[in-house]
């Protein structure tokens, strides 16, 4: 709800997401994930583990004898359906029923999402299903604001190292932005993209040269 990072687990990216999904399940919260890790036999385990979950299906997958669930309202906006069933066929046929909730994307693709939460309306499983782009954005942002076109090494700390030099160059600079952006004159304020750009070619207007001559060497940065 706070959109906080809870935990991290490092990979190499040399195994499916699937294997590493262990080090992330704790029935403190709700485990929601793309289809990577849409394993119908896996979700039978995190119902006998009491670990809620929201997962992305493929499109492709059965449903078997599925019941639409009671509701005092008709479908609005992107929801479509909204039932439980078993998942899968033959041996990948799930043993217990779970909630299916589909809906559209923007590109009106179907979004498959099964889950063991009954006690939430469809429009609550879709919203909590949304809030998973949001490590999509923070990989986005990694790839868009850290200036690393390639890796200098590929060990693990000379991959960690390299990555934690550039987001404290970047906290660095996001200081100085945020600080100066509120003290030169209004003519010189500059967006956080123009400001990396300028600082990086020397090329900053005359107000924030002096700004950051008079007040940089002094600000406390904790």
């Amino acid at each position: 709800d706070q959109g906080h990072l809870q935990k991290v687990t490092e990979t190499t990216g040399n195994s499916p997401d699937l294997h590493s999904c262990a080090d992330v399940l704790d029935p403190k919260f709700i485990l929601v994930a793309d289809r990577a890790y849409g394993k119908h036999k896996r979700f039978d385990e995190y119902l006998e583990q009491n670990q809620s979950f929201v997962i992305r299906l493929h499109d492709n997958t059965t449903f078997y004898e599925p019941i639409p669930r009671e509701r005092n309202q008709p479908f609005t906006g992107t929801l479509e359906q909204d039932f439980t069933c078993q998942l899968g066929k033959n041996k990948s046929l799930s043993q217990h029923r779970f909630r299916v909730v589909i809906l559209k994307d923007p590109n009106d693709n179907p979004v498959i999402l099964a889950t063991n939460l009954h006690w939430h309306y469809a429009e609550k499983i879709a919203e909590i299903y949304k809030k998973r782009w949001q490590i999509e954005v923070f990989f986005r942002w990694i790839k868009q604001h850290l200036n690393i076109p390639k890796l200098f090494g590929t060990t693990p700390n000379a991959v960690y190292g390299q990555l934690y030099t550039a987001l404290i160059v970047y906290v660095l600079l996001k200081f100085l932005f945020d600080q100066g952006n509120a003290k030169v004159h209004p003519s010189a304020t500059l967006t956080f993209a123009e400001f990396d750009r300028l600082f990086t070619l020397q090329l900053l207007p005359p107000e924030w040269r002096v700004y950051l001559a008079n007040n940089a060497a002094s600000s406390s940065i904790i």
